[in-house]
């Protein structure tokens, strides 16, 4: 069957945000008086979806998730500038584009900074669909955000990619039956 979508993942696949989301996330559990991974490579080390069981994993009663939510998005726009795109992302999109492709994004991110983030880069004019966190009410590794990026592209998964960085990725992918 010929692939007529590909949705990427944003985090770690077109955007280079590890430091960013490290920098926010030790700012919110030492607001909220919690240890969290001190350096860059004990976060990456320790990192997993979906994100509410990182924080769990991490010591975080499940009653303060919301406000870790909430604090880490007010700290989050001060690291936002450390955000990068990965060097050949513009022109893979492009190219899928010239070869008439579909894209769309199925991301964790929260909407509003994955929105900022694609714009800021100028690859938003390649994508036709956008969803972010508040798009879907489940996390990779489940499939619903895939799932629900694709039926807003008007795709089947067996007509699709999905492309990401991290374990639940590959995991969410297949779950939704994408080519992976």
């Amino acid at each position: 069957m010929q692939i007529k979508a590909i949705v990427f993942d944003a985090s770690g696949t077109l955007l280079d945000d590890i430091a960013t989301v490290w920098r926010a996330n030790l700012d919110t559990y030492v607001a909220l008086g919690f240890d969290g991974p001190k350096t860059l490579e004990e976060f990456r080390t320790r990192f997993k979806l979906p994100i509410p069981e990182f924080h769990k994993a991490n010591g975080i009663p499940p009653e303060l998730l919301g406000e870790v939510e909430k604090k880490f998005r007010e700290s989050y726009p001060r690291y936002a500038p450390g955000v990068k795109i990965f060097p050949e992302v513009e022109n893979v999109l492009r190219e899928l584009k010239k070869m008439r492709k579909v894209l769309g994004v199925a991301s964790n991110i929260p909407t509003l900074f994955l929105r900022e983030h694609l714009k800021k880069f100028k690859i938003d004019p390649y994508l036709d669909v956008i969803s972010g966190q508040e798009d879907c009410d489940e996390q990779k590794p489940s499939p619903r955000p895939i799932l629900t990026t694709l039926a807003k592209l008007g795709t089947r998964p067996q007509e699709a990619m999905y492309v990401g960085d991290m374990e639940e990725d590959i995991i969410a992918g297949k779950r939704a039956n994408a080519i992976t």
